[in-house]
This record gives structure tokens, sequence and C-alpha cells, in this order.
């Protein structure tokens, strides 16, 4: 199950780091000519990091060179890898790193570009990808990360509820919450539930993005108090009335953790929990549950999250630590990456394959279809501190200490100085 629950405490050190240190660069390697005995590979803890030292021994008989494993906690782990790199010594050849901090690490120059990569390259094939897709790992038009997770918000609801109540999957954010209302009122479950704890912001941006809404304009001025982004936060607060009670303390992972553990209706959340959710020892519901696309608003809008992985600056190994992202992520690999248990690459390759969509149903909606607007995690070096300001002001809106409209008026105050220190382009 994917860790979504963001930890902030380092949010300051991580800032610091990217707005104001010069970070050491290696802009060539001698990987191509030097074969070495082993590479270093940083991962954070998740499936598609189980899954990645599970396949490792096979690429090890492949090409002789071990693999060692360093692997931090998501808290601390991207200013750990950021601190490595900034010592050019070369600690590492290969890091995984959240698509939060992309903007972070790519603007340090703590990464290569692997655009030449990439376009050389038949088994990794990014034609493999949507458009969409092929741009994720992407900053300022060069690509700087490899797709490890496609995660997209997808709706999952209780097949056993909906038929006793003669229920159909919503395909607009009114139809989602006449579902909830009705699953409410009758007493069977609570009727939906998404993030309104800690993690309040990723929900709030599918809300603000679904009805046309922005969150800055493209002078960096935040516009999170327009007629669009108080039509969507009121309706996001309206859901609360159908979710269950504790909701304003839950975070990311608990969303999940109470849809498979206790009687809810519906919920939006990331594909990558997938893993967990249909597995009958961790969900109860496992065997009552589908899924379906995203609610559509005034915009079909689909928020995209998930991880990503390159290869950091100093590396002395580039070439090998391609070829181990090669074989790891590669057309060839997909299926067996996936079947050791990583949150599903949405490859074209992938989500048409009938055998891997009919025993994974789930996959079929990751391709991302071209009617829709899909919608990264904002290319912003300050994400970590907009997104901590955002769900402080979301709380006090949502807990009723403040109207919506008096809460986004004083938020968008707030992000104008976060704003403020976002590098310009």
């Amino acid at each position: 199950m994917r860790k979504n629950f963001k930890v902030f405490g380092t949010v300051t050190a991580v800032l610091s780091l990217v707005l104001s240190s010069a970070f050491v660069t290696t802009s060539s390697s001698s990987a191509a000519d030097k074969k070495p005995s082993a590479i270093n590979v940083y991962l954070i803890p998740s499936p598609s990091a189980d899954a990645i030292k599970k396949l490792a021994p096979k690429w090890t008989a492949k090409t002789g060179i071990k693999v060692n494993f360093t692997e931090v906690e998501y808290g601390t782990a991207h200013q750990k890898a950021l601190l490595s790199i900034q010592t050019g010594k070369g600690e590492q050849d290969v890091v995984q790193f959240d698509n939060t901090f992309l903007a972070a690490f790519a603007n340090a120059k703590a990464l290569t570009q692997l655009n030449s990569y990439t376009s050389a390259s038949k088994e990794y094939d990014i034609k493999d990808f949507t458009p969409a897709l092929q741009q994720y790992g992407d900053f300022g038009g060069k690509k700087f990360g490899l797709m490890l997770s496609t995660e997209p918000f997808i709706q999952w609801y209780r097949t056993d509820i909906y038929k006793s109540l003669n229920l159909k999957p919503a395909k607009t954010w009114d139809q989602y919450k006449a579902n909830a209302e009705a699953i409410q009122k009758s007493g069977k479950a609570s009727g939906q539930l998404i993030g309104y704890g800690p993690a309040s912001t990723w929900w709030w941006m599918q809300m603000v993005w679904s009805f046309g809404g922005k969150l800055y304009d493209s002078k960096f001025n935040p516009t999170v108090d327009t007629k669009e982004a108080i039509a969507a936060t009121k309706f996001y607060k309206d859901l609360l009335s159908s979710a269950p009670k504790g909701a304003l303390g839950f975070n990311g992972d608990d969303v999940t953790i109470q849809f498979v553990s206790t009687d809810i209706g519906q919920i939006l959340q990331y594909s990558g929990y997938a893993s967990g959710v249909f597995d009958p020892k961790m969900s109860k519901n496992a065997k009552n549950i589908a899924v379906t696309a995203a609610p559509a608003g005034k915009v079909n809008a689909i928020e995209l999250a998930g991880w990503n992985i390159g290869i950091p600056s100093d590396s002395k190994n580039k070439a090998w630590a391609w070829s181990f992202l090669e074989y790891m992520l590669g057309k060839t690999n997909a299926p067996n990456f996936l079947n050791a248990g990583a949150a599903a690459i949405g490859r074209t390759s992938i989500t048409t394959n009938k055998a891997l969509v009919a025993k994974n149903p789930y996959l079929a909606l990751l391709s991302l279809p071209a009617t829709a607007t899909v919608y990264t995690y904002p290319s912003l070096v300050t994400w970590p501190e907009f997104d901590k300001v955002s769900s402080d002001g979301l709380a006090s809106i949502l807990s009723g200490k403040t109207s919506v409209e008096a809460g986004l008026k004083k938020l968008n105050t707030a992000l104008k100085g976060v704003l403020a220190k976002e590098p310009k382009p």
C-alpha cells in the first residue's frame, strides 16, 4: 500500500537546502568505459521499492554487478538524498523520490537529465505511455525522473451497498454526492470518505481543478479565492456530512484503512493502494469493492501522483544506473514488476493486457483518456511549504472556525508569501 501520508517535519530544512545551496554536480560519467563491481540504489519504503529489491538479483545475474540498497523512511529521505548529492562523492547511483520533490531536486541540479536515455532506448519505449504519462517526471521541459508508479485518483465503491440501494457509479460530482447522501440516509454505512485531515490539500486540489479553478497563475500569484475555488471548497466541505466520524483527523493512509476495515460506501483515493484494497488479508471487503474513474465536474480533471526514480547528478556509474532502471522499468519486465507487488506503471502494454486487466481491473483506468485534463502536483520548489500552509488553512475552514470565503482569502494571502520564494524560470 502506498505511503501517502507526508511528514512535514523536514520541510524547512529541505527548502533551505534547495533555495540557498550550491550543489556539486557531475556532468560526465566513466561508467561506459569501466564496469563497476556494484551500484548503489537509494529507496523509500513502498511496494515499488520492495519489487525492485526482489528483482535486483536477476539484473545482477545478467550483468555481474552487485546492487547495494539504502532504504530511508519518507520523512527524512529527500533531505538525506539532497545532502548526499551535495557532497559530490557519488554515493548513490539511483534515487527514488516522490514527485512532489521533483521541482526541488531538478532546480538544485541534483538529477541527471534522462531525455537522451529514454529517446534512444527501445527497451524502455517511452511511446508505450500516453502523452500525459510521457511527461511525468519532467521539469522545465526536461526529463529528470522515470515513472515508478502511476497513481491517478480513482473512485472506489462497495458493490454490495450499491446493489442494495440500486445505485450506479458516479460520473459527476453531483452524482457522487447524491450516492453518498443515499448511503448515509440508509444507515447501511457512512456515505463516503475523502481526505480531510493532514493530507487535505490533495483532495482539495482535485476539487478546485474539477470546478475550473487554479491554484496560482502564470506569474505565481495564488488564485485560491476565486469563485471557482470557493464553489469547489464549499462542495468539498458539504461532503463532510456523509463522512464517518473522525474524518477531520484522517490522514492519507487512513482514508484507505477506514474503507477496507469499516463500512463506507465510496471513496476517492489514489490507485496505488490497489494491492492492499483487493488483498483479502488486509481488506475485509475485498470481494465487494470495484473501481471506476474519478467523477468529473466543469472540467474532467484527473489528479495524477506517484513515485519517480532517477540518477543523481553526481553518480559515477550513470550508464550502469540507466541499465538497471531500463531493466526494472522497461517494457519487457513490466508485467514481472507488477507481479512482484509494485504499484502499477501505466504503460499502454500493461493497461491493455487482457490477462493482467482481468486479474487487476483497475489497470484499465491508468492509461488516462485523452478527453481528461491531467494535473500533477504543482511543479514548485516550494511545494512542501505550499502543501503545509494549504492544509492548515483548510483545517480552519473544515472545522468551521472560519467561513469558506474568509478562510480562502486568508489562505490566498498566506500562499502569496510562499510563492514569493519560488525561483523564477
